[in-house]
């Protein structure tokens, strides 16, 4: 992240659940006393740093990461190098699932998989650093198992405010994210009664 010439710059790193991402700063040449540093940023990691970089190691803790660098000479920056390797503590269930790119479908339970586990299931989003994601749902079956008075409910957390949403029953609804990365938690009614959903979602620049 060196030679940019341009004072915010950001990279995104993206791994299967499961895994976690390790950053090691090879080189720095930020300037701590003018304001220039890195941010960490992900689900279970936020961390800012300047000082004595070089050598240091950074782990995501889960399998995302954000790192965001701030400068005010174009001419300083980081180099850094990364792996992943297997999370040392399970943070997600058999059922979540991982979802990357500019857009894509959302579909509840996943096709071909049966859900095992009892408790919400979840859909992770990641897209660009600088890009928001809109989400559409498109149908939400409630079946005859849950006789139209389920207590279902999918809520929303917006990773880049820490504001949530919650959409109950078959309300279809469209949605904005402020930041690059979303979560959807599906209610455990919709594996007790067989209730399906089906979205999709893209990339608002």
């Amino acid at each position: 992240m060196t030679g940019t010439q341009v004072a915010k710059c950001a990279v995104a790193i993206g791994r299967p659940l499961g895994e976690m991402v390790v950053f090691q700063v090879l080189e720095s040449s930020l300037n701590c006393s003018v304001g220039e540093m890195l941010l960490f940023w992900g689900r279970l990691t936020w961390r800012k740093a300047c000082k004595n970089l070089a050598g240091v190691t950074f782990i995501s803790k889960t399998n995302t990461l954000v790192v965001r660098q701030h400068l005010v000479f174009p001419e300083n920056g980081v180099v850094l190098q990364y792996w992943s390797q297997l999370a040392t503590e399970n943070y997600h269930k058999e059922c979540d699932m991982q979802l990357f790119g500019p857009r894509g479908e959302i579909v509840i339970p996943p096709r071909g998989q049966e859900v095992r586990e009892q408790g919400g299931c979840r859909v992770f989003i990641s897209v660009a650093p600088e890009a928001r994601i809109a989400i559409h749902a498109l149908n939400i079956d409630l079946g005859t198992e849950a006789n139209q008075t389920s207590d279902s409910y999918i809520l929303i957390h917006d990773m880049h405010n820490m504001k949530m949403v919650i959409f109950h029953g078959q309300q279809l609804f469209y949605w904005e994210s402020a930041g690059s990365q979303a979560e959807i938690e599906f209610s455990e009614s919709f594996q007790k009664d067989h209730i399906s959903f089906q979205g999709q979602y893209w990339i608002l620049k």
